[in-house]
């Protein structure tokens, strides 16, 4: 990523177009996403834990010049932060809310982090309503939305949200960001990111990681026949998570980057858009 770039991404953050924000009714909340171009299918992005919409603020070369929505997820961004849970599926709904809203009818969606999951529940929900997807570092497993031991399930989220909410959840959570970074994350980009996911109410930070899923337990044979990248930093690990991966997304396709962080798109937005629009480009 260039200086300039990188740059003009921070310039970015925060200043979209007031003409593109909108907000929607959902289950009590509200949530607020953005909106470009026009047309019933659409690029769906969907950001990470504790994260909000303007982390795809270095993709604008893409969104801006196709039918694109951005959804701040509920307890996150602009959106409404209700003290309630969190599971997959609430996500789900609530960016199939904005789909409605924005009148959309079939998304590719691009999922970062937690967005890979949420997006996993997406299908499962609204399979009808998906083209292609995108998970950006980030992992999904069956199971992932809806559990085959709901049980054992709240028992492991319950002891989960014991250990984020006592006197060390906030040590835990400050070096979780961290490690999210390379050495090759810019100091203003760690800055950012670090301002932006701190400032999310832990009530949601918690839920978010902690709310059992409602939903059935998928099918064992469950596999989604459609387009699918992964776009992941190398690391250890990452050749089994994409196989294990492929087990739900036969046609999904690897890129690993040497070097990269966890906010590889904000790290090197060039480099990934080229890559996305070139898997767009074969979806035609």
């Amino acid at each position: 990523m260039t200086r300039a770039a990188f740059f003009f991404v921070l310039a970015a953050i925060g200043n979209a177009d007031e003409s593109v924000s909108r907000s929607v009714a959902f289950e009590n909340t509200a949530i607020h996403y953005e909106s470009y171009g026009e047309g019933t299918e659409a690029l769906v992005f969907i950001h990470g834990w504790t994260c909000d919409l303007t982390f795809w603020r270095g993709q604008a070369p893409v969104y801006e010049s196709r039918r694109s929505l951005l959804v701040d997820l509920p307890g996150h961004g602009g959106s409404g932060k209700p003290q309630r849970s969190y599971p997959m599926e609430f996500f789900a709904r609530a960016v199939e809310a904005a789909m409605r809203d924005a009148g959309v009818e079939r998304a590719i969606l691009i999922g970062h982090s937690l967005g890979g999951p949420i997006a996993y529940a997406f299908l499962r929900l609204f399979p009808e309503k998906a083209k292609a997807v995108v998970l950006v570092d980030a992992d999904v497993a069956r199971g992932s939305a809806g559990s085959g031991n709901p049980q054992a399930q709240r028992l492991r989220m319950a002891r989960r949200a014991r250990r984020m909410r006592d006197a060390r959840g906030e040590g835990v959570f400050g070096h979780t960001i961290e490690s999210m970074f390379t050495e090759n994350t810019p100091e203003e980009l760690r800055k950012e990111i670090r301002s932006k996911m701190l400032a999310t109410p832990k009530h949601v930070r918690v839920a978010a990681l902690t709310s059992p899923s409602s939903l059935p337990p998928p099918p064992l044979d469950e596999v989604f026949e459609l387009p699918a990248l992964s776009i992941r930093p190398a690391r250890h690990g990452t050749q089994a998570r994409f196989e294990s991966m492929q087990r739900l997304f036969p046609a999904l396709r690897l890129e690993a980057w040497e070097g990269a962080g966890h906010f590889l798109m904000m790290e090197d937005p060039e480099r990934f858009n080229k890559s996305l629009e070139t898997f767009l480009a074969e979806l035609r």
